[in-house]
């Protein structure tokens, strides 16, 4: 092609584009297109990817609502019991048919062993007992209802009879008086007998029903059926083919009915206290009644949580001697409704909570130390559950998670199961439990780090030292303590007086963090915590070791102090300590064995270990006293209108 003219590229240039130009123009318009194709690809991909992913995030926020401290263990043992509040069957049977059968079984027994002066006795007794009863019936009323009136004459016979022969009808007769009266006010609607109607006639002759009746019942019926006070339950199963058993049956079942009919209605206590106490000698009769033994466990495991104290001890007695009498069919059942009332008290604020509580804990700990196997199983499952709500409040930082974990449920929880290790862990294998617990410990200390979290820090830290020091396992503990050093607080130089409301709750006011108080608090926390640390490892081959780093920082916090007192109690600490670091390093220094002999090493200075008058076990020892004196001196303050600031450290 030759050479085009001016004119003739320009025109060229202008409407004839070259191929190649227009290729370029083209270029980034397919790569735009192509570009929003692949990203609407894209787009629909990860909608489908958040689609997907949305239930699962759903069902992690649902699994964590749903998560609760007391529904570990499955069934709920209240639907197990909620069938059993039935009233009682009424009044016993008084006819002379019933009486005469039941004297007749016992008289036909008697035979053998007893001669015809005997029976004659008997008979004389019978004609007594029925005029006896003949004057119990007022004949003013109708003719439909006997109004049966008990009088003091009246019951001083029958108490006789039945002290003295084991007489079924006067214990028939003394139980139905003994029904009125524990029923006395709470009388249901259907009474099975509505054809009788019982009276007492004074205060003093229902008392005497009530405390005779409770005394010589379970004696009584002992006397009757032949056993012996440690008999067994199987021995009470056994009396099914009994026929004193069938005729004795209803009486037993009557008093444990009015019994714990009584004990639930009662309002005073020294009643409820000394029916329970009586009604304790026959738990064993209840292994024919399984209803009502459920019932009394409700009832006391209600009143072990809510009780005065003497009622709390007594109501405990009761669920530890079901526990071991029937040991395979309610020993599950006891702790299971304990632990649940345990943490559902602990949400509950109570003025006698810092007294209460560890009777509860504590008990509940004697409980699960009566089987071993069981009790490992159950907090197996409680620990696991309390790492897995920790570990939730860890990774997600989520508010109401974070709030579980400083809740009073989950910190007494970690404190009945720390108890129930420190307990057993010599005699039993519980390390799994005692490693999985301290890892517990040291989440909830390091999941908010600031001084207003000081009490749940220190008691944290209080619970490795029992852990530490029951179970002879080193558990560091020293980094915990020291920063509490480094907590920044503006010290106004003047001591606040506060108020004692805010001394149970977890999380410390703003206001506290401004006061004098506060600081000195914080290094004496230090200070009797590092105390109790150091005391089970003063004698220890690697106590140099062990101290050094912690010396090294209380003396940078010396030298930065302003304040001279807690100068002076930090300098007397270190200065305890850098003593003994000195005479175990001397007493090092003389070993001939290498640090790969074990044996040795544990045996290291073992004499000096039972000398009380050492110096550092002096000081720890007068460290301790002076805690224990502040301690008593804040709960003397309790009733005080105003007091310095009491952080309770124990």
């Amino acid at each position: 092609m030759g050479k085009l003219g001016k004119k003739a590229r320009k025109f060229a240039k202008k409407n004839l584009q070259s191929v190649e130009k227009r290729n370029r123009k083209l270029k980034p318009f397919f790569k735009k297109k192509f570009a929003k194709r692949n990203e609407r690809h894209q787009v629909g991909d990860e909608e489908k990817k958040k689609v997907e992913q949305q239930p699962k995030k759903r069902c992690q926020e649902e699994e964590f609502q749903d998560i609760s401290i007391d529904a570990v263990f499955g069934k709920d043992d209240d639907e197990v019991l909620r069938d059993c509040d039935s009233d009682s069957d009424g009044y016993l049977d008084e006819d002379s048919a019933v009486v005469n059968g039941t004297q007749g079984e016992i008289g036909d027994t008697e035979m053998s062993m007893q001669s015809k002066e005997s029976l004659s006795e008997l008979k004389k007794q019978k004609k007594k007992l029925a005029k006896l009863n003949e004057k119990l019936v007022d004949e003013a009323d109708s003719d439909i209802m006997k109004h049966k009136v008990l009088s003091g004459s009246v019951l001083s016979t029958c108490c006789d009879l039945v002290d003295e022969k084991q007489s079924v009808q006067a214990l028939i007769s003394l139980l139905n008086w003994y029904r009125a009266a524990c029923h006395y006010g709470h009388e249901p609607s259907g009474i099975p007998r509505p054809d009788i109607y019982y009276d007492i006639e004074d205060s003093e002759t229902f008392a005497k029903v009530m405390i005779f009746v409770l005394q010589k019942a379970d004696h009584t019926f002992r006397s009757i059926l032949g056993l012996s006070d440690s008999s067994t339950k199987e021995k009470i199963l056994k009396l099914k083919n009994n026929p004193k058993w069938d005729s004795l049956k209803p009486l037993v079942k009557s008093f444990v009915r009015s019994t714990l009919h009584l004990v639930k209605q009662a309002a005073d206590l020294e009643i409820i206290v000394f029916a329970l106490t009586q009604l304790r000698v026959s738990i064993v009769f209840l292994a024919a009644f399984p209803d009502l033994l459920k019932k009394l466990i409700k009832i006391s495991v209600h009143l072990w949580v809510t009780g005065e104290e003497t009622l709390s001890q007594q109501a405990f007695l009761i669920l530890k001697d079901i526990s071991m009498v029937f040991n395979s069919e309610c020993f599950d059942t006891c702790l299971i409704n304990m632990y649940k009332a345990f943490l559902h008290d602990c949400d509950i604020p109570k003025a006698n909570s810092e007294q209460r509580l560890p009777f509860l804990r504590d008990s509940l700990v004697e409980l699960c130390s009566q089987d071993m196997q069981k009790s490992y199983t159950k907090a197996s499952v409680s620990i696991t559950q309390l790492a897995k709500l920790l570990k939730m409040a860890l990774t997600t930082k989520n508010k109401e998670a974070v709030e579980k974990i400083h809740s009073g449920q989950y910190t007494n929880c970690v404190d009945l199961w720390v108890n129930f290790i420190a307990a057993n862990v010599q005699d039993c294998d519980l390390q799994p439990l005692l490693y999985t617990i301290v890892q517990v410990i040291n989440g909830v200390a390091q999941l908010i780090i600031g001084p207003r979290y000081l009490l749940l820090r220190v008691k944290c830290i209080q619970w490795l030292n029992h852990l530490s020091r029951t179970s002879g396992i080193f558990i560091p503990i020293a980094s915990l303590v020291l920063d509490m050093l480094e907590y920044k607080t503006t010290n106004d130089g003047e001591k606040q007086e506060q108020k004692l409301e805010a001394v149970s709750t977890v999380k410390l006011p703003k206001n506290w963090l401004k006061s004098q108080n506060f600081q000195e608090q914080c290094v004496f926390s230090v200070i009797e915590l590092l105390a109790v640390h150091f005391a089970q490892w003063s004698f220890h081959i690697s106590f140099p070791d062990l101290a050094t780093i912690p010396v090294m920082r209380l003396k940078k916090f010396q030298e930065r102090s302003t304040m001279e007192g807690l100068k002076r109690v930090v300098k007397r600490f270190i200065e305890q300590v850098e003593s003994n670091i000195e005479f175990v390093q001397r007493k090092r220094d003389d070993v001939t064995f290498s640090p790969n002999d074990q044996q040795s090493a544990d045996t290291f200075m073992q004499l000096e270990k039972q000398n009380t008058n050492a110096p550092y076990t002096q000081y720890y020892h007068s460290i301790i006293d002076k805690a224990l004196g502040t301690k008593k001196k804040k709960k003397r303050a309790v009733t005080a209108p105003k007091a310095e600031i009491p952080l309770e450290l124990a």
